[in-house]
């Protein structure tokens, strides 16, 4: 069938559409709420590190869910599970925006975690059994514009929502568009296949739970390793054998949370790595921006968020196009130039990592926009295709589980650089302390160069480890 005569009906795009707005909401607010963390810590007299426990807590529970996704879309019906995500994200940010006490704020961030645990894998879960073949890397381009685009919008969102109206209405801004896009996704979300009554293998739903929990609490708080060693590797060490116990779970189960086996699949291996690694870079990058933005250079935090909104615009712009390009001319060629970009826009960080202005931080994170918006979509459909159709939906729940832990790992490392440049340094003497971000910001870029190269290898290695198993198979 030619790629003309493939239509799309206007029911299957309202509802990709209505799963793209809850896993919109939910990755908005994981980078918008730290912009509102001064104000949140003012009216509830809290320290820093209680206050990071809205991002924190978001992220576990997060880690937590995204793993059983698989087992859940094959368990209950997508419409029921839409509106589980749908109905707990309103939940969340109705406990948040009323919350008297920080406790009840807090809930209402683990309660949007769930909501995002379960509905960002579910709007890919929607294009790859519904939309056909030839359309899918279109559709997934428009999926990444958002998983891609809302952790990126977040920070402007929040400075100017936080500025104007206060920290509050970051949550209930929300509530209007959660209340439409649950309507929206009950009149239009479709079943493509009946759900199975798998069994609950409850010994695996614990191990995988408790893997990320500690792998996610250990990169979280990896600031805290000079003072607190022992618990960081201890909570390290024992999600690395919890990791492998599930795995060696997996293997002996009929029906498994995760079949173990796309792990075997090297050409998906790459260009998943490639995906994490992608993640990682974008969400690093997003926290060292807006850091020096407003400590090293003194811009207040509207200022510091309209900064990089050119480049969110264009990362977001970038993903259904390029998801159009694949689909005409293959991955190869979107991926690397993407790529290229990617690694462009970080040896310029590099170069001038302590001598950055406002100006020339816009035109940098342009190009790294673009190049995010360009890579992301077309890297996670490409590991798609690289696997056979029944084991796809194992495939998208490791991309998201991955994009999620990438997030923890990518602030962390980034903000552990910076506060190693910081320590010992007095916040009041803001030229010294100044100087210090942009010191440790410059750590940061250099790891998250390294990082963006090693991408660039495992994808192009991926594309002929492909090529030539291709040949082989002819």
């Amino acid at each position: 069938m030619s790629e003309n005569k493939v239509t799309i009906s206007t029911r299957l795009t309202l509802s990709v559409v209505a799963a793209c707005l809850v896993s919109f909401c939910g990755l908005l607010t994981e980078t918008a709420v730290n912009i509102a963390f001064p104000a949140i810590m003012a009216d509830f007299h809290v320290t820093t590190q209680t206050v990071q426990w809205l991002t924190t807590g978001n992220l576990l529970t997060i880690a937590m869910i995204t793993p059983l996704s698989a087992f859940l879309q094959r368990r209950f019906r997508l419409k029921s599970l839409f509106m589980f995500s749908a109905i707990c994200f309103l939940a969340g940010s109705l406990c948040a925006f009323f919350a008297p006490t920080f406790s009840i704020l807090l809930l209402g961030r683990v309660i949007h975690g769930i909501a995002t645990g379960v509905g960002v894998p579910l709007a890919f879960c929607i294009m790859l059994e519904q939309v056909p073949y030839q359309k899918v890397g279109t559709f997934i381009g428009f999926g990444a514009l958002v998983s891609a685009a809302a952790p990126a919008l977040g920070p402007t969102y929040g400075g100017v929502i936080t500025t104007t109206f206060g920290w509050r209405s970051v949550f209930s801004v929300l509530i209007p568009v959660l209340i439409f896009t649950l309507v929206l996704g009950i009149i239009t979300i479709r079943e493509s296949s009946e759900p199975k009554k798998v069994p609950i293998d409850m010994g695996g739903i614990v191990m995988i739970m408790a893997t990320f929990f500690c792998l996610v609490y250990a990169f979280a708080n990896l600031g805290a390793f000079a003072t607190a060693p022992v618990s960081e590797i201890l909570f390290f060490a024992v999600g690395v054998i919890l990791l492998i116990l599930f795995i060696r779970h997996c293997r002996k189960r009929e029906n498994p949370l995760i079949d173990v086996s796309i792990f075997k699949n090297i050409p998906f291996v790459c260009h998943l790595a490639g995906f994490f690694l992608i993640n990682l870079v974008m969400l690093g990058t997003m926290f060292l921006l807006p850091n020096y933005l407003q400590v090293a250079l003194g811009l207040v935090s509207m200022m510091a968020g309209l900064m990089l909104l050119p480049g969110s615009i264009l990362n977001a712009v970038f993903g259904p196009i390029s998801g159009a390009a694949l689909d005409k001319i293959g991955p190869k060629g979107p991926i690397i130039t993407g790529l290229g970009l990617i690694t462009a826009a970080m040896l310029l960080f590099v170069i001038f990592g302590t001598q950055l202005t406002p100006a020339l931080i816009i035109v940098f994170y342009i190009i790294f926009g673009s190049g995010c918006g360009i890579a992301f979509g077309n890297t996670m459909t490409t590991a798609l295709m690289r696997l056979p159709v029944e084991v796809k939906s194992y495939g998208n729940t490791a991309l998201n589980t991955l994009m999620q832990f990438a997030g923890a790992v990518g602030t962390s490392v980034c903000a552990a650089c910076v506060a190693f440049s910081q320590a010992g340094v007095n916040a009041s003497d803001t030229v010294v302390y100044a100087a210090a971000t942009k010191k440790g910001s410059f750590f940061g870029f250099v790891f998250l160069l390294v990082l963006t190269v090693i991408c660039i290898l495992l994808q192009i290695y991926g594309f002929k480890k492909f090529e030539k198993t291709a040949q082989e198979d002819r």
